[in-house]
């Protein structure tokens, strides 16, 4: 566990999120193309989450702006495939 202030109780998923209960960034945490998606992104599990933001990431950066029907379907097609 971290020594880092936190506004919400801690889970044990915490570790693995970067992102708060509510869906809102960290306090002090850097904005990142993802942060308006995050009710979509949030049944993914931390490790599939930081994937999707890193595949959102490089499309960004090619010029691809994604919209929420499209990050809906990335989540979908996310869910869909076997756990790891």
């Amino acid at each position: 566990m971290s020594s880092e202030m936190r506004y919400f109780p801690s889970s044990a998923d915490d570790d693995d999120d970067e992102q708060e209960p509510s869906g809102y960034p960290r306090m002090g945490s850097t904005p990142n193309i993802a942060d308006r998606f995050a009710d979509l992104l949030a049944p993914l599990s931390g490790r599939r989450r930081r994937g999707l933001i890193a595949r959102l990431s490089v499309g960004y950066y090619e010029g691809w702006r994604p919209t929420r029907a499209e990050v809906a379907e990335l989540v979908a097609q996310e869910l869909r495939r076997s756990p790891r």
